[in-house]
Protein backbone atom coordinates (compact mmCIF):
# COMPACT_ATOMS: atom_id res chain seq x y z
CA UNK A 1 0.00 0.00 0.00
CA UNK A 2 1.31 3.48 -0.83
CA UNK A 3 1.80 6.15 1.82
CA UNK A 4 -1.36 8.19 1.10
CA UNK A 5 -3.80 5.27 1.58
CA UNK A 6 -1.90 4.25 4.74
CA UNK A 7 -2.31 7.82 6.05
CA UNK A 8 -6.03 7.93 5.23
CA UNK A 9 -6.72 4.54 6.82
CA UNK A 10 -4.60 5.50 9.84
CA UNK A 11 -6.72 8.63 10.36
CA UNK A 12 -9.86 6.49 10.16
CA UNK A 13 -8.48 4.04 12.77
CA UNK A 14 -7.43 6.93 15.02
CA UNK A 15 -10.92 8.44 14.87
CA UNK A 16 -12.44 5.10 15.96
CA UNK A 17 -10.22 5.33 19.07
CA UNK A 18 -11.33 8.89 19.82
CA UNK A 19 -7.96 10.35 18.78
CA UNK A 20 -7.95 13.79 17.15
CA UNK A 21 -5.53 13.72 14.21
CA UNK A 22 -4.25 16.62 12.14
CA UNK A 23 -2.24 16.43 8.93
CA UNK A 24 1.09 18.25 9.35
CA UNK A 25 2.25 19.58 5.99
CA UNK A 26 5.84 20.84 6.13
CA UNK A 27 7.61 22.89 3.51
CA UNK A 28 8.61 26.28 2.23
CA UNK A 29 6.92 28.64 -0.21
CA UNK A 30 8.05 31.98 -1.54
CA UNK A 31 6.05 35.20 -1.56
CA UNK A 32 6.05 37.70 -4.44
CA UNK A 33 9.24 39.33 -3.13
CA UNK A 34 11.07 35.99 -3.01
CA UNK A 35 10.96 35.78 0.79
CA UNK A 36 10.76 32.22 2.12
CA UNK A 37 7.64 31.35 4.13
CA UNK A 38 8.24 28.18 6.16
CA UNK A 39 5.31 26.13 7.47
CA UNK A 40 4.84 22.98 9.53
CA UNK A 41 6.25 21.84 12.87
CA UNK A 42 10.02 21.92 13.49
CA UNK A 43 10.55 23.97 10.33
CA UNK A 44 11.65 27.32 11.74
CA UNK A 45 14.85 27.11 9.69
CA UNK A 46 16.51 24.74 7.26
CA UNK A 47 19.01 23.87 10.01
CA UNK A 48 16.22 22.77 12.39
CA UNK A 49 14.42 20.95 9.59
CA UNK A 50 17.59 19.07 8.63
CA UNK A 51 17.92 17.81 12.22
CA UNK A 52 14.23 17.08 12.97
CA UNK A 53 11.48 16.21 10.51
CA UNK A 54 8.08 16.32 12.19
CA UNK A 55 5.55 13.56 11.61
CA UNK A 56 2.75 13.43 9.03
CA UNK A 57 0.01 13.12 11.64
CA UNK A 58 0.00 15.18 14.81
CA UNK A 59 -2.59 13.88 17.25
CA UNK A 60 -4.12 14.20 20.69
CA UNK A 61 -4.72 10.81 22.33
CA UNK A 62 -7.32 11.00 25.13
CA UNK A 63 -6.29 9.18 28.30
CA UNK A 64 -8.11 8.89 31.63
CA UNK A 65 -5.50 9.58 34.31
CA UNK A 66 -5.22 8.23 37.88
CA UNK A 67 -6.75 9.20 41.24
CA UNK A 68 -5.48 12.79 41.40
CA UNK A 69 -7.31 13.56 38.16
CA UNK A 70 -10.43 11.41 38.64
CA UNK A 71 -12.92 11.95 35.86
CA UNK A 72 -10.60 14.20 33.89
CA UNK A 73 -9.37 13.17 30.46
CA UNK A 74 -5.87 14.33 29.52
CA UNK A 75 -4.46 14.53 25.99
CA UNK A 76 -1.14 12.93 25.11
CA UNK A 77 0.80 14.49 22.23
CA UNK A 78 1.01 11.85 19.52
CA UNK A 79 3.11 11.95 16.34
CA UNK A 80 2.71 9.32 13.62
CA UNK A 81 4.81 9.17 10.46
CA UNK A 82 3.00 7.20 7.77
CA UNK A 83 5.02 5.17 5.29
CA UNK A 84 4.21 2.84 2.41
CA UNK A 85 3.63 -0.77 3.44
CA UNK A 86 7.06 -2.17 2.57
CA UNK A 87 9.11 0.75 3.99
CA UNK A 88 11.90 0.11 6.53
CA UNK A 89 14.19 2.60 8.25
CA UNK A 90 17.85 2.37 7.25
CA UNK A 91 20.93 4.13 8.61
CA UNK A 92 21.49 5.80 5.24
CA UNK A 93 17.97 7.28 5.12
CA UNK A 94 18.70 10.86 6.25
CA UNK A 95 15.03 11.89 6.13
CA UNK A 96 13.94 8.80 8.09
CA UNK A 97 16.68 9.36 10.67
CA UNK A 98 15.56 13.00 11.13
CA UNK A 99 11.97 11.75 11.53
CA UNK A 100 13.19 9.26 14.14
CA UNK A 101 14.93 12.09 16.05
CA UNK A 102 11.61 13.97 16.16
CA UNK A 103 9.90 10.83 17.51
CA UNK A 104 12.59 10.40 20.15
CA UNK A 105 12.02 14.02 21.21
CA UNK A 106 8.27 13.38 21.51
CA UNK A 107 8.73 10.09 23.42
CA UNK A 108 11.34 11.69 25.69
CA UNK A 109 8.71 14.16 26.86
CA UNK A 110 6.00 11.57 27.52
CA UNK A 111 4.35 11.54 24.09
CA UNK A 112 3.54 8.71 21.72
CA UNK A 113 5.39 8.50 18.40
CA UNK A 114 6.11 5.86 15.77
CA UNK A 115 6.33 5.01 12.08
CA UNK A 116 3.10 3.53 10.70
CA UNK A 117 3.16 1.38 7.57
CA UNK A 118 -0.04 -0.51 8.36
CA UNK A 119 -3.08 1.11 10.04
CA UNK A 120 -3.47 -2.07 12.13
CA UNK A 121 -0.39 -0.93 14.10
CA UNK A 122 -2.42 1.90 15.62
CA UNK A 123 -4.49 -0.28 17.97
CA UNK A 124 -1.30 -1.77 19.43
CA UNK A 125 0.34 1.64 19.79
CA UNK A 126 -2.62 3.67 21.12
CA UNK A 127 -4.64 0.90 22.76
CA UNK A 128 -2.31 0.54 25.75
CA UNK A 129 -3.19 4.11 26.79
CA UNK A 130 -6.96 3.62 26.72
Amino acid sequence: MRENPVSQRAQFELSKLGVVSMRNNVGVAFDTTGRAIRYGLMNESSKVNDEFKSSDLICITPVLIGPQHVGRIMGIFTALETKKTDWHLTKGDKRGQAQLRFMQLVRGHGGIADFISDPAQIRNLIGIYQ
